[in-house]
């Protein structure tokens, strides 16, 4: 659904000089705003994404972080989770 489509759904509160000062929505169309917003989000993180990647001389300018750099992290998380609950 367009956003056009989906906002067409929406009722407006207006004062008594005829402004709008809230807008009313049923549950349907909140969910349908909601959606709308995430995939606007995620676009823009894969256009962030596609830039730095396009730009960037190496994987660390990209903010990549090695495995090895990752996975011994987790294990540092690990054991001290286990010494906290030991």
């Amino acid at each position: 659904m367009t956003v056009s489509e989906t906002l067409s759904n929406v009722r407006f509160v207006v004062d008594e000089h005829g402004e709008p000062t809230a807008a009313l929505l049923d549950i349907a169309t909140w969910q349908q705003v909601v959606q709308l917003l995430e995939e606007a989000e995620d676009q823009g993180l894969v256009r962030s994404y596609l830039e730095r990647r396009r730009t960037a001389a190496t994987p660390e300018a990209m903010g990549l972080v090695p495995w090895e750099e990752v996975e011994a992290e987790l294990n540092r998380s690990e054991g001290h989770d286990r010494a906290t609950l030991g």
